[in-house]
């Protein structure tokens, strides 16, 4: 499991008083940024996946 897709990893801490980027929503995760949970696993699963098109046209092989 990646670790912003794990609910209880240390670094996913509800903030009250701070908005979702993407939906807009209050109490949001700010350790990766301003993103409600739901939001920030699609935004990193994204990034990653970019990442990794990257990585494989370099031809570097990336750890799972």
């Amino acid at each position: 499991m990646k670790l912003w897709a794990d609910p209880l990893h240390p670094s996913n801490k509800l903030r009250p008083k701070v908005r979702c980027v993407g939906c807009g929503q209050l109490g949001c995760v700010t350790d990766w940024g301003p993103w409600c949970f739901a939001c920030n696993i699609e935004r990193m699963d994204r990034i990653d996946a970019s990442m990794s098109k990257i990585a494989a046209a370099f031809g570097i092989a990336r750890k799972p």
